[in-house]
């Protein structure tokens, strides 16, 4: 019955291109969300938290259950947002201290409207849209995201879940002891097994780069899968100049020069996403990688990061 369900909403949104339209055929067909309004209305309980901020070494642990906003990108992902969408609302379910902020980075095909009608029927404020035009880059949505997220933690994951939502609660972990916590693939053996050969060399070339280039220590920095305690988050991303992707090279470079405390948790990447044709351009993504970390080498000779 769920299959079917879910095979007449994908039918229904092909056939009514109307945002209102969309929320009516919702109504009728998806059901899980209904159900889980209502569950929601009778068993959610809201927590309070205290933020304890600072750059303390060891960093001081978090004594209560923070509230932890989760901030996810979004550009032309009509194929996946509604799974994605739907394993939020799962999520929420066992935590009520969670908020996640959907990023709609300019997409072109109906990403924003998907979202927009699940938003209306599931009638939470644990999850929001924030959507604008034209395309400014991954670096650039998470960055409004984290400007408008209020938790006392702050996360940021890929939309189409190339890393389960489970890898939220090792970020939240980690960060009750640090500052910033950081995803590293190389942690989980078998990441590699079905990826193919020319990724794996200019994944290799992004790591490698970096830790050349600016002295970093890590040997994965561009897991789509970060948190951070807010008041590094605030400050971090105020500084970010770089919207590309290399935009976390650039996180992880200023929270290593200002003292913040950095860890790293094993980032699972799905089989799923292991199959997935990467677009990378091996030549021209490592010369703009190259072109970005000369920037961040001159934003630092001109006291930009100050």
């Amino acid at each position: 019955m769920r299959r079917e369900r879910l095979s007449s909403f994908s039918d229904a949104i092909a056939i009514c291109p109307h945002e209102s339209c969309i929320v009516i055929e919702m109504k009728k067909l998806w059901n899980p969300i209904e159900t889980w309004t209502q569950r929601k209305s009778h068993s959610q309980t809201h927590r309070n938290s205290s933020h304890q901020a600072g750059r303390a070494i060891p960093t001081p642990r978090l004594n209560s259950i923070a509230q932890v906003s989760i901030v996810l990108p979004v550009y032309n992902e009509q194929a996946c947002i509604r799974r994605t969408f739907e394993a939020v609302l799962r999520y929420l379910e066992t935590h009520p201290n969670f908020t996640f902020i959907f990023v709609n980075d300019g997409s072109s095909d109906r990403t924003k409207e998907i979202i927009t009608a699940g938003i209306h029927l599931a009638k939470t404020p644990q999850i929001r849209l924030i959507s604008y035009h034209p395309r400014a880059g991954k670096g650039y949505a998470i960055r409004r995201g984290v400007e408008y997220a209020e938790g006392d933690l702050i996360c940021f994951l890929d939309s189409d879940l190339a890393y389960s939502l489970a890898h939220l609660d090792l970020l939240v972990e980690k960060l009750q002891t640090c500052d910033v916590a950081i995803g590293n693939r190389s942690l989980v053996r078998g990441n590699q097994k079905k990826v193919r050969h020319g990724q794996k060399v200019a994944e290799k070339i992004f790591n490698v780069l970096p830790r050349r280039m600016l002295d970093l220590q890590y040997s994965d920095m561009q897991a789509g899968l970060k948190g951070f305690r807010k008041s590094a988050a605030k400050k971090l991303f105020f500084y970010q100049t770089l919207t590309g992707f290399s935009f976390d090279v650039e996180l992880i470079y200023l929270a290593q020069n200002w003292g913040y405390s950095i860890a790293e948790i094993p980032a699972k990447v799905s089989e799923k996403h292991q199959k997935k044709r990467s677009k990378v351009n091996l030549i021209q993504d490592s010369i703009k990688m190259l072109l970005d970390l000369l920037k961040i080498r001159f934003n630092e000779q001109l006291g930009r990061y100050q």
